[in-house]
């Protein structure tokens, strides 16, 4: 064994991108801890995005022991960006609470892509703590972050995103627009609606038919929520006919 994960480090660092994905197909199903900080650099490198989602994978499928080390490459200033996004994501998959306070870190992070996969990894983690995070990403100087935050806040179904995703409904990029909507859909909440009736007049048809599509689920949300309260009696109660 110990012969044979020393051939299988030794693809892992070869110039050829298809032996690097085997191998870290080969560590992932070992689930070695000692492969980890190869493992990470693997991850991190250029030339072969398919090695690459391999070593992602080989991570989160080592699990707790590669927690630790994904932290430290994820909120380490020295990592290279690829790196550091590819931590975030793995930590995601891994899928434990350790990493969330940290996750909530790197949404601070200078570079784009390591935001993007630190918000992904929070919605696959379901921590409501990050709703207030996830809306400060609602004004993103990217689009793919400000797009990722709507669709996400819709996951987490918090209504202290309704005020926030009605003002995303305006947004410049059409896509957040259209998941602000769809998100406010799920959320169902009826001071929405206002925002998502302006929002049926936008130019761009896949917003209109959100926000319609939205309303709709916010009207069967308030009719469920009547026919709930039982069928309504009539006339005057008896106490008052005495």
């Amino acid at each position: 064994m110990q012969s044979s994960l020393r051939v299988i480090l030794r693809n892992l660092s070869s110039k050829d991108k298809e032996k690097r994905r085997i191998a870290a197909e080969e560590l992932g199903r070992l689930g070695d801890p000692r492969a980890i900080t190869p493992l990470i650099e693997a991850s991190g490198r250029g030339g072969g995005e398919r090695a690459k989602r391999a070593a992602i994978r080989a991570l989160a499928n080592v699990g707790m022991p590669a927690i630790r080390p994904l932290i430290n490459t994820m909120l380490s200033s020295g990592e290279s960006i690829f790196r550091r996004a590819s931590a975030a994501e793995a930590l995601g998959l891994i899928g434990s609470r350790r990493a969330v306070k940290p996750l909530l870190r790197a949404m601070n992070d200078s570079s784009i892509d390591v935001r993007l996969h630190a918000l992904v990894s929070l919605s696959r983690l379901r921590e409501k703590s990050a709703v207030p995070y996830i809306v400060r990403a609602l004004s993103d100087e990217s689009g793919g972050v400000r797009v990722n935050a709507a669709s996400t806040l819709g996951i987490f179904r918090s209504r202290r995103a309704v005020v926030p995703l009605v003002k995303a409904l305006k947004d410049e990029k059409w896509y957040v627009r259209q998941y602000a909507a769809r998100s406010l859909g799920l959320i169902g909440d009826r001071q929405a609606a206002g925002g998502l009736r302006s929002a049926m007049r936008d130019p761009r048809p896949a917003v209109a038919k959100a926000a319609r599509e939205a309303l709709e689920k916010l009207a069967g949300t308030e009719a469920r929520s009547v026919s709930s309260l039982g069928p309504r009696r009539t006339g005057t109660p008896a106490r008052l006919r005495r």
